[in-house]
Formats: C-alpha cells, sequence, structure tokens
C-alpha cells in the first residue's frame, strides 16, 4: 500500500503523518525525516526529506520557489522522472506499508502520478486529504513567515484546489479529513482514517500523538474571505462529512 498525504502547508498534514508513521506505515526513517522537531511543530514534521528535495526541483523547473511564497503557481513541467522513479523503487522495495507527506505534492501530484502509472503501482495508491480553514492557515504563515494574510488565504486556495482537483479527476481512494475534527474527536477520525485504509490502529499512539492545544490560530486577525474562499470551504465541510 502506498499512502499520499496531500493538504496546504500549516494544515495539520504532519500528524496525519505522525500517526500514520507510529501506525505501520512508513512516511520514511529518522534519517529523511526533516526539518527535525520545532517550536511549530514540536512532535515533529514526518516529512520525507526525499520527496520534498524532488517536489522542490519539480517546482524550480518549472520557475517556482516555494520559500518565497509567491501567490502564482505554474503548472509543473514534466521533469525529474528519472530520481522519482528511482525513490519509489527504494520504499517500494524496503516497505509493504509505505508513503510520504509533503504540501508541495499538492501542487505536483500529477506529475507523481503519471510515474506511478507508468510504474504500475496505482492500484496500491490511497490519498489523505487534510484540510484546515483558509484564515488558521493564513495566521499561522503570518506568524512563521510574516506572510500577509490576504496571500496567506491565496495560497490556501492554489494548494487545495489543486489538490481537490486532483483527486476528483482520477479513481483513486481518497479520504478528506478536518484538521479541527481530528484536534477535536482524534479516535472518531483516526477510526475514520484506518477503516479507509482497511488497517488497525493503535489507540494509544493517537491519544499520546494528538496534542489538542497545538491549533492556536483559530482566532486572530481577520478579513472579509473573498466568495470563492467561502464557496471552497463549503465544499470541503460537505467532503469531509462523507
Amino acid at each position: 500500500m502506498i499512502t499520499i498525504v496531500l493538504g496546504m502547508h500549516r494544515s495539520g498534514t504532519s500528524v496525519v503523518a505522525g500517526i500514520l508513521h507510529f501506525n505501520k506505515i512508513s512516511m520514511g526513517t529518522y534519517e529523511t525525516f526533516w526539518p527535525r522537531p520545532l517550536p511549530q511543530n514540536p512532535k515533529g514534521f514526518y516529512e520525507n526529506y526525499d520527496f520534498r528535495k524532488i517536489n522542490d526541483a519539480i517546482l524550480l523547473h518549472s520557475g517556482y520557489k516555494v520559500k518565497d511564497y509567491k501567490t502564482i503557481i505554474p503548472i509543473p513541467k514534466v521533469s525529474k522522472k528519472v530520481k522519482m522513479i528511482k525513490m519509489i523503487k527504494k520504499y517500494e522495495s524496503n516497505f509493504e506499508n509505505w508513503g510520504w507527506k509533503d504540501p508541495r505534492t499538492c501542487i505536483t501530484m500529477s506529475n507523481w502520478m503519471s510515474v506511478l502509472e507508468e510504474m504500475e503501482l496505482t492500484k496500491k495508491l490511497n490519498i489523505i486529504f487534510v484540510s484546515r480553514s483558509s484564515l488558521s492557515v493564513a495566521r499561522s504563515l503570518e506568524k512563521r513567515n510574516a506572510l500577509p494574510l490576504e496571500d496567506g488565504v491565496r495560497l490556501w486556495e492554489i494548494y487545495t484546489n489543486r489538490a481537490i482537483d486532483f483527486c476528483e479527476s482520477h479513481d483513486i481512494p481518497t479520504i478528506y479529513l478536518s484538521f479541527e475534527k481530528i484536534l477535536k474527536n482524534p479516535l472518531i477520525q483516526c477510526e475514520k482514517l484506518f477503516n479507509f485504509l482497511s488497517c488497525p490502529f493503535d489507540k494509544s499512539v493517537v491519544e499520546g500523538f494528538v496534542d489538542k492545544s497545538i491549533s492556536i490560530n483559530n482566532e486572530g486577525k481577520s478579513f472579509e474571505l473573498p466568495k470563492r474562499i467561502l464557496d471552497l470551504e463549503n465544499k470541503i465541510k460537505k467532503l469531509t462529512l462523507v
């Protein structure tokens, strides 16, 4: 089984990836998890740097540097296929159940899909999409990166639309989760998640891993969200009810 976690930066993808990793779905190794735990993610990011480097290279080849946080993101060009195939073969040969999490994959997923199709691995693929409210994400990005709220919301919109458009246009098993719901009822949401994956899970791992106090950006500076953002948030709310 290959499990890919999609979701915008600061949206709870690290929590989901960590839960998967400690329930025997390898999301990387100690050597590949980077960055190490930081104050904004005290339990770790569970972000496999092997895949993050490839995503950065794909986007840079298309003229986009992620850490510039520009709000115009090109459609990535086909590139780095040899590295992608090599990386997938490495993890496929070493782990029965594995995957990766990197928010950049929201933008590059079509590139990965073309490689997975070529390798005839798509029947092993599951996708987990993790969402968080646009303003909470934007406040977190403002705090961490001094990014204006409007830019943070716009980036949330792009990443979210790209990920959902991919999921809706491909016949890949997909589950939509809400970060807010995970923090409120972690066991209920994880039962939903692992039922989807047809895997058992250790409740004690979830109870020890999910810190309900980590979400501190639900209140703060605000502005009137455009209708298209409100519509997208409403669409996600419906998806997470399924």
